[in-house]
């Protein structure tokens, strides 16, 4: 638990820094930007799963990689979501404003709805990237095999 608590923190403070750049580059407006929280997302899992696989090498199998990638992928986007919920209720409720004009389907979106699409946006990368990197350590320590 303390790896997926290390490195679900640093993708927090990763997407929250590239929130953090694009507000000041006047970027944040550009919604397909967001793709690279996949980037940011797919380090943490690596680097989690790789430092797993190195602390515990007789429980790292499978099933027990992807369940901590998963954790890792709560952890980093629970609180990202909780903050941009508060950010867009207090801080810049313009930007919620924006986004339900010109967003698709923006007319619908409401804080609750957005924290909700981001924690299931996040699952559903988790669990791709999850599978993914599992996939790729298993290839390499049956190389190393």
């Amino acid at each position: 638990m303390k790896i997926a608590l290390k490195y679900g923190t640093l993708m927090f403070l990763g997407y929250f820094l590239l929130f953090a750049i694009m507000k000041f580059l006047n970027l944040y407006h550009i919604i397909e930007l967001r793709a690279l929280n996949f980037i940011i997302h797919s380090t943490g899992v690596f680097y989690a799963l790789k430092e797993y696989q190195k602390a515990s090498p007789e429980n790292f199998g499978y099933v027990s990689g992807f369940v901590e990638g998963m954790r890792t992928t709560l952890i980093g986007a629970i609180p990202f979501a909780l903050f941009m919920v508060v950010y867009l209720t207090f801080i810049e409720p313009e930007f919620l404003s924006y986004l339900q004009e010109y967003a698709l389907h923006g007319a619908y979106i409401t804080t609750g709805k957005l924290f909700l699409g981001l924690c299931m946006e996040a699952v559903g990368s988790g669990v791709l990237i999850s599978y993914l990197v599992m996939r790729y350590t298993v290839m390499l320590a049956s190389e190393k095999a």
